[in-house]
């Protein structure tokens, strides 16, 4: 039997901060800092929810899945 794949799940930087608890500059900052992994789609910045983990934002050389 084949095992299903989940499809990613993304955030905005917004929900991103909410979720960490955070300003949006701050997970600006961990984007450009490479500690957690996004991409745009024009104005709009989405990050990959799975690297929004404590090991990777306090890690010194973050773990990407």
């Amino acid at each position: 039997m084949e095992s299903q794949k989940t499809p990613p799940v993304f955030w905005t930087k917004k929900e991103t901060s909410s979720h960490l608890r955070s300003s949006t500059k701050t997970v600006g900052r961990l984007i450009t800092n490479g500690r957690i992994r996004a991409f745009k789609i024009g104005r709009k910045v989405l990050v990959y929810a799975e690297t929004v983990t404590e090991e990777n934002i306090n890690s010194i050389k973050p773990k990407f899945l």
